[in-house]
């Protein structure tokens, strides 16, 4: 009955909306959906293709052939470049999301897995399996600047101010999550596990890491500083990819045997919905606005797109053979205000507006790390934290000077680029940020 009721209110809710437009001289067809994305890049591994869907008609539009073994999959914050790895060709091929074309490859060496951004989108991490080694890679230049031993490297989760970099270890015997010290490249501390880690991510704010593991039906939750377990949650039959909504508010999880998606509230940890996706689901990627999730299921040949809020598939589409990885990109016409709460990436496209960067720590950092805006825009930093800090941009034309606890710091960007800065005291712990201006 409940079922019933909410089925009717929604009903009545749209008509009311359309009528409401018609009578104004617009014409409304559909209710009012999400519009916080741009396109969203499914690594069809089936087909050796990345499968492409529209954000605002939720259509797929389009198969982008690359090298056998699609699995890993990443797009830079300002959503211009798209990254995959292919685990059977030993290279990642990186596409122009505004022309859906490919326009390099970068050689991995033996098998690539995940891939991940890190430092504000400064670089994109591969995990190469075969060659125990992570690839610190320029997502500009297309070059390897740094490389990272680590055994059996599968999945990867930077922490949002650059300074960690975690890494799910899969040698048989020596299962672990590794703690990367990006500043010195070398392996800050490990935390043994019983079974080999599958998929872990960072929390928005930096403070939680999750990660799910073979034969084991839970998500293990640590702390990030310091590097330690605080517990689990026990979810469906085989949870494999974990993530957290941009608004840090829900951990979700994906269970390749019991085909469900669990929503975790991440305050009280405590499960709050199961929610029944396709044929083992195998990845997540949450809209920025956090009311939405896309889900592949690899064994149904589909993308499930839920309503986080309602609980509930509102859409399947049918994409390339064994979606795995799939991502979002950044709505590059969004109107309104897109926030990660307290983290990594946002975007403020309205010309003339002042948006705010808050100085934050510990760990000493700028949130958002990226941020979009449309020239003509002023950003203002606060220094939220009890130290000093500094806003300085690298080619050093311009400098805020040491910021006491509550001081602030504007400046307006008129030219279209991409503008890189730091603080000073902190630089070399990762406190870095960059500014992109669109025209």
């Amino acid at each position: 009955m409940q079922e019933i009721t909410r089925t009717i209110v929604r009903f009545r809710a749209t008509r009311l909306i359309t009528g409401i437009f018609i009578m104004t001289g617009l014409v409304l067809t559909d209710p009012p959906r999400s519009h916080t994305a741009g396109k969203t890049y499914v690594a069809e591994f089936g087909s050796s293709s990345v499968g492409v869907i529209d954000g605002p008609t939720r259509k797929v539009v389009g198969h982008i052939a690359v090298p056998r073994g699609a699995h890993g999959l990443a797009i830079i914050p300002d959503g211009s470049r798209v990254f995959v790895s292919s685990d059977e060709s030993a290279i990642i091929t990186v596409i122009d999301a505004s022309k859906d074309e490919v326009i390099g490859t970068i050689p991995t060496g033996k098998q690539p897995h995940g891939l991940a951004v890190g430092s504000g989108g400064r670089f994109v991490y591969a995990a190469v399996f075969g060659d125990n080694q992570v690839l610190e890679i320029n997502p500009r230049t297309l070059k390897v600047e740094r490389t990272f031993d680590v055994a059996n490297p599968h999945n990867l989760a930077p922490s949002p101010d650059g300074t960690d970099l975690f890494v799910a270890s899969q040698k048989p015997g020596e299962t672990c999550i590794a703690d990367i010290d990006v500043r010195s490249g070398t392996i800050r501390s490990t935390i043994p596990t019983l079974t080999a880690p599958r998929s872990l991510n960072v929390s928005p704010d930096g403070t939680i890491l999750c990660a799910t593991f073979f034969d084991s039906n839970q998500v293990n939750f640590y702390s990030t500083h310091p590097f330690k377990g605080t517990g689990a949650v026990p979810v469906g039959n085989s949870p494999h990819h974990v993530t957290f909504t941009p608004d840090g508010s829900l951990v979700l999880v994906v269970n390749q045997v019991s085909n469900d998606l669990t929503l975790i509230d991440s305050g009280t940890r405590k499960v709050t919905g199961n929610i029944k996706v396709g044929r083992k689901p195998h990845w997540i990627s949450p809209t920025m606005d956090s009311k939405y999730a896309y889900v592949t299921d690899e064994g149904s040949n589909e993308v499930s797109f839920v309503d986080l809020e309602e609980k509930e598939v509102e859409q399947t589409l049918t994409v390339g053979l064994a979606p795995r990885k799939i991502a979002v990109q950044p709505h590059p016409d969004a109107s309104a205000k897109m926030w990660t709460a307290g983290g990594h990436s946002a975007s403020a496209m309205g010309e003339g507006d002042t948006v705010v960067v808050k100085i934050q720590g510990p760990p000493p950092r700028f949130a958002p790390s990226t941020l979009t805006v449309r020239a003509g825009t002023t950003v203002e930093w606060v220094n939220t934290a009890k130290g000093l800090h500094t806003v300085t941009d690298d080619t050093g034309q311009w400098d805020s000077g040491s910021l006491s606890p509550g001081e602030k710091f504007s400046r307006r960007f008129t030219e279209p680029g991409t503008y890189p800065y730091y603080c000073i005291p902190h630089r070399a712990m990762g406190m870095v940020g960059t500014i992109i201006v669109k025209e």
